[in-house]
């Protein structure tokens, strides 16, 4: 078995929102119950409003305009945007849009929220409970009001202007995952001669570091031949506990950048202990190719969006 090097090859995994170490400040991505966050489409949330905040009709067609000006979102997307911030004697009020692309419905049970002068400085961080705010359906936005006190300001109240153009932010937790250890089972340590064993384990120690709870796949190998196509990935686990895949759903796509073909690859009971990097050879036939003569000068694969 050869290995080829030339090829390029990207695949990401899926994410979860975990609270951790390392403090990021962005528009994060987010999964409950392993989603995975693959699809190259992005998404036009609907807005809505609370129960529990009664919004006059007016009102209600002002934030439809913010809402409209919004970009899109990616798949699995969290994303908080501010629309006003008022100056009141017990601190500031800022009005933002909550929105998010998870295709089931979402509930926030706490946030941690940054205010920003448009410089990056940073003006007012508290922690809010969204107990009040409700669940989100699928792919919606909704707005809703953030009191900050004075007790909650970084700078002094003077600072912080009636209606001042800003910026609001998530604060994200991330532990970063490293030191994946490779598991080769008998078929592979007999398959591969200590040289591309070695270069396995190497390919492994250099792979971008993963979040907690997170399942990532990076191609490793191409191989075209008359009526198939064989691919070998590299499955990484980043939860706690075992996971166990019955059927990886992959998208192969070629130097343009089209899809040339999906499919779910039934895998029995592939057991990936935590922490644990293991190969994995695909074959995808070309008799159900989505495109005529793909050029395969460089590749791309993705997991389906799917639930596992």
């Amino acid at each position: 078995m050869a290995f080829s090097s030339t090829c390029e090859v990207h695949c990401r995994g899926l994410s979860v929102l975990v609270c951790c170490v390392i403090i990021v400040e962005y528009d994060f991505y987010l999964e409950r119950n392993l989603l995975m966050t693959n699809s190259p489409d992005t998404y036009k949330t609907q807005l809505d409003f609370s129960t529990e905040w009664e919004v006059p009709a007016q009102e209600k067609y002002i934030f439809q305009y913010y809402h409209q000006q919004l970009e899109d979102l990616v798949a699995n997307q969290l994303h908080i945007h501010g629309v006003k911030l008022y100056t009141v004697e017990a601190g500031i009020i800022v009005t933002a849009i909550i929105r998010h692309s998870l295709p089931k419905k979402l509930r926030l049970d706490q946030v941690v929220l940054i205010v920003k002068d448009k410089e990056g400085k940073e003006l007012a961080r508290k922690q809010f409970e969204m107990e009040l705010f409700g669940e989100l359906d699928a792919c919606t936005a909704r707005p809703w009001n953030f009191l900050f006190e004075m007790e909650d300001l970084l700078v002094p109240y003077e600072e912080i202007t009636n209606e001042m153009d800003f910026d609001i932010v998530f604060e994200y937790y991330e532990k970063a995952i490293t030191n994946f250890e490779l598991y080769l089972d008998e078929n592979w340590l007999s398959g591969l001669s200590e040289d591309q064993q070695n270069y396995v384990k190497s390919l492994v120690a250099t792979l971008e570091p993963l979040r907690e709870n997170e399942i990532s796949i990076v191609g490793f190998h191409f191989h075209e031949m008359e009526n198939v196509i064989q691919v070998y990935i590299i499955i990484r686990n980043s939860y706690a506990d075992t996971l166990t895949i019955d059927n990886l759903p992959i998208q192969l796509f070629d130097a343009a950048g089209d899809m040339v073909c999906k499919l779910g690859f039934p895998i029995g009971q592939f057991e990936i202990e935590s922490k644990q990097a293991r190969p994995i050879s695909l074959s995808f036939p070309k008799e159900v190719f989505m495109k005529e003569n793909p050029d395969f000068s460089t590749w791309m694969i993705e997991m389906i969006p799917q639930t596992l």
